[in-house]
């Protein structure tokens, strides 16, 4: 079995991510012979059920559509998502897992604690991919945490502010900084994501901490602006846009998308942006459930979201995917949100397991300052 752990600097290799891009993608569309062996089963359990905190309903229905069209499954296949925070995500699968009784077939999260945890327990589905090697080179230069068999790594992603620029007092504002948020002329505007409810929000907290930057320091100077504690990026990105609370300092560009596709005019308004101080970089991991209601589909799904055809879904609703698919290039309707790690500062966690032992001290520093 083999351990990969991060690295505490990954701003070079990361950025292979992005120029492998222009290479020829690896399998693009033919089937793999696991795909093959895994449809009549997965065909016979007749559904799958995943675990993502990910997806928004219309990302879950396309994907519904293109699983159920690419392995001819018909008509009367269904897949449905269970949708939740990162932490309740990671919670309740450790709740069934020590129960005993686990409801869903695939889960895929930013949780490499958990995943680790898990797997010495024994709860996972060993997997049996053919997609993952079109995956594996970019992930190990990048130092992704992942464990094959037991789990892989799907995607990464990483929090950017997104501010709106219609709304009063936000016409010239353009942040590059943390401190361009934290800063006294934003009084009254800003959001701070609530770190306590969220374990991507505090692998990003402790990523910048490890990366050198005063975190506590901001955190005093934001204070000062009056914030607004919020979790869940949809919600914050409404107090965006309607001008409540202009200014957020972790939201996602996929959110901008998706916003700006319902309503075209939010294009003039709406802004999104990197900081100079560095972006964390997180992975979600990817595993089938030992003890699964539909294993085999759960295993065929897992590589579909590894496959060129899941992930342009997946990149084309949600945006803020960063995939290690060697090759692999987004769609041209979403490029303008996709991110080029080869000209941003990336920061890498240094050991996402032990990075969550870290959790419990961040949490109760950040609960003084702002609870």
């Amino acid at each position: 079995m083999k351990l990969l752990r991060r690295i505490p600097n990954v701003c070079g290799t990361a950025g292979l991510i992005f120029a492998l891009s222009l290479a020829t993608v690896a399998g693009a569309s033919e089937l793999t012979p696991q795909e093959k062996q895994l449809i009549p089963l997965a065909k016979k359990e007749g559904s799958v059920i995943s675990l993502i905190s990910l997806f928004e309903d219309r990302t879950v229905r396309d994907l519904e559509k293109a699983f159920i069209k690419r392995y001819g499954l018909g008509e009367n296949f269904k897949y449905v998502n269970i949708r939740k925070g990162t932490g309740p995500t990671v919670g309740m699968a450790r709740m069934e897992i020590q129960a005993n009784k686990v409801t869903f077939d695939t889960i895929m999260v930013a949780g490499a604690g958990f995943f680790d945890g898990a797997a010495k327990q024994g709860a996972f589905l060993p997997l049996d991919s053919g997609q993952w090697k079109y995956h594996e080179e970019l992930a190990k230069k990048a130092a992704a945490y992942y464990q094959y068999p037991n789990f892989v790594v799907g995607s990464a992603y990483t929090f950017q502010p997104v501010w709106n620029v219609s709304c009063p007092g936000m016409k010239d504002v353009n942040i590059t900084s943390y401190y361009d948020i934290a800063n006294p002329k934003m009084k009254g505007k800003t959001i701070v994501s609530d770190v306590t409810k969220s374990a991507s929000f505090s692998f990003t907290t402790i990523g910048l901490m490890e990366a050198g930057f005063d975190v506590r320091d901001m955190w005093k100077k934001l204070k000062a602006t009056d914030p607004l504690v919020a979790f869940r990026t949809e919600e914050k990105m409404q107090l965006v846009i309607n001008c409540e609370r202009p200014v957020d300092m972790w939201n996602l560009a996929g959110r901008v998308l998706q916003e700006v596709e319902k309503d075209p005019t939010l294009a003039k308004s709406l802004r999104w942006g990197t900081y100079k101080e560095g972006q964390v970089l997180m992975t979600r991991q990817l595993a089938v459930m030992k003890g699964a209601p539909h294993p085999n589909a759960g295993k065929l799904f897992v590589e579909f979201l590894l496959s060129k055809e899941g992930l342009d879904i997946m990149t084309e609703r949600e945006a803020s995917i960063i995939s290690y698919r060697k090759g692999y290039t987004p769609p041209a309707s979403v490029g303008a949100y996709a991110l080029d790690l080869s000209k941003i500062k990336v920061i890498g966690i240094k050991d996402e397991v032990e990075t969550y032992k870290k959790f419990k001290g961040m949490r109760e520093e950040w609960q003084k300052i702002f609870q």
